[in-house]
């Protein structure tokens, strides 16, 4: 009874730190520039086996006299192996440059989990892949450890940005999942990672099928 009270301790810590980061991404986002946009999302469908939207996560801005608009959705999954994945849209006069933004993305992250995730360098790639509404992505995928934790939890991070057209905005996508839990048997779970990366082309760790979260991103 007292190990089970343990473990459910450490997994609201783990839900804690997570929404934590994901505020701050949020955050983050908002402050850099980015009511009335209409939002890239996630369609419903594609929400499954436990992930849902946290409403208390939309967010909107506007700036500079109504030229630059953003908003964001969050989407989240709770339990043992937790995760979200954030999707943000930018609106402004002239869309972003990709690599430019997906280099801010990248800032994004590090700024975020400083103090909390330890990403490991050498494990960072970095790529492109195309999504289902046809637009052509840039991503950075990279691996962490929750350092705010005993056990230094494994977690994933990806940050995956394009720009629509159709709309002419800019869409930004980061996720972070952890795939570690050495509290449970077994303490290795990487299901939450492969709904959040999964296309059918398996482009980011191998992982092929067409519910992936990004892929299916509706942004037009």
């Amino acid at each position: 009874m007292i190990r089970k009270e343990r473990v459910k301790k450490k997994q609201n810590q783990t839900h804690i730190r997570l929404f934590i980061i994901s505020v701050g991404i949020i955050t983050l986002l908002i402050l850099s520039g980015c009511t009335g946009l209409k939002s890239a999302y996630v369609p419903d469908d594609v929400l499954t086996n436990g992930w849902h939207e946290n409403l208390a996560l939309r967010s909107s801005s506007i700036q500079f006299f109504g030229l630059d608009r953003c908003s964001s959705i969050t989407y989240e999954i709770t339990g043992r192996y937790p995760a979200f994945l954030t999707v943000t849209t930018i609106k402004t006069l002239v869309l972003m440059d990709e690599e430019e933004l997906l280099k801010q993305t990248e800032e994004i992250i590090r700024n975020t989990l400083h103090g909390s995730v330890d990403i490991n360098e050498s494990s960072k790639t970095m790529g492109e892949r195309f999504v289902k509404k046809g637009h052509k992505t840039l991503y950075i995928v990279c691996d962490g450890a929750d350092i705010g934790r005993k056990n230094g939890e494994m977690v994933r991070i990806v940050g995956e940005v394009w720009n629509c057209g159709v709309t002419g905005t800019s869409i930004i996508c980061i996720g972070v999942a952890y795939v570690t839990n050495k509290t449970s048997t077994p303490n290795y779970d990487d299901e939450n990672w492969k709904k959040i990366v999964t296309d059918p082309s398996g482009s980011i760790g191998g992982f092929t099928g067409r519910d992936g979260l990004i892929y299916n991103v509706v942004c037009h």
